[in-house]
């Protein structure tokens, strides 16, 4: 009989090789970071007190995001991965959250479709082995002082309020990050950077719709600073941004799409996801 805890700490074991029998490449960090942004947001599927299965789930006030989600092969098309999607949608709902999104690999569709998910819009998942150095202008940092603009800017378009996200990125010393604004202060576009030891993660970026210029000055300013790592990106497919990465050698993995539950109030701007389990 299939039951469901929050996962915590004596879980992430579990939960880190079920994740990497996919290669999502997780650690401890990944999972603690996630429930310290949504506590009781990472679940545990378990039958009876075996662990079989995990999801996590992320709520930014009107807008919620799913992701995470696997359940062991055994137990695959028998309900356990129903029975975490449902969960966490409670889970959302409970939070407030009136409009859901994921991003599901293309054989997910129809699974998704059945909980009303809608497909909006595909993206690119974009990988590089080793970067090789760019050379580009460097850009104004995201400081304290900027935060509130940066917030603001990023709702607007996203939807939904991921304060509490962009102060774990933007502040982390060990990431970086940039933005362009106007003569009057206003910001047209920021993006910033996960960086881990050998290995980065472009995400999340916002511009202005029609502002290739400016998304094309942001990315580089960034890339400029993670020569020879692996670096991620997630772009929407025929995205303006596509032939910059592809020249700078990156190279599609595989491709999701964007399916949300519920009505969208996303603001058409250029995008770049922050995480595939995040939005």
């Amino acid at each position: 009989m299939f039951a469901i805890k929050p996962l915590d700490e004596s879980d992430y074991d579990f939960a880190i090789e079920l994740a990497n029998t996919m290669d999502w490449n997780m650690a401890a960090e990944d999972f603690n970071f996630m429930s310290l942004l949504e506590p009781g947001g990472c679940f545990l599927l378990l039958d009876n007190t075996q662990p079989i299965g995990i999801a996590s789930c992320i709520s930014y006030g009107k807008i919620g995001w799913f992701g995470n989600l696997i359940v062991r092969e055994k137990y695959r098309k028998k309900g356990a991965g129903s029975t975490l999607v449902t969960h966490a949608l409670n889970h959302l709902h409970t939070r407030g959250v009136e409009t859901v999104g994921l991003y599901a690999y293309p054989h997910l569709l129809d699974f998704y479709a059945k909980f009303g998910f809608s497909v909006d819009t595909d993206f690119s998942v974009l990988h590089t082995q080793t970067l090789c150095p760019i050379t580009a202008n460097p850009l104004p940092k995201i400081n304290k002082s900027k935060l509130p603009a940066i917030v603001r800017f990023d709702s607007y378009f996203f939807g939904g309020n991921r304060e509490e996200l962009l102060k774990s990125i933007l502040f982390d010393k060990a990431n970086t990050s940039c933005c362009i604004t106007n003569n009057d202060g206003e910001i047209l576009g920021y993006v910033a950077a996960t960086v881990y030891e050998k290995a980065a993660w472009i995400g999340p970026l916002v511009c202005q719709p029609q502002r290739n210029d400016i998304a094309t000055a942001l990315v580089k300013s960034v890339l400029g600073e993670l020569a020879s790592k692996q670096v991620y990106a997630v772009i929407p497919k025929k995205d303006p941004l596509a032939t910059l990465f592809f020249s700078a050698g990156f190279r599609e993995t595989f491709f999701v799409s964007r399916m949300v539950l519920g009505q969208t109030n996303t603001k058409n701007c250029i995008y770049l996801a922050e995480s595939l389990e995040r939005g």
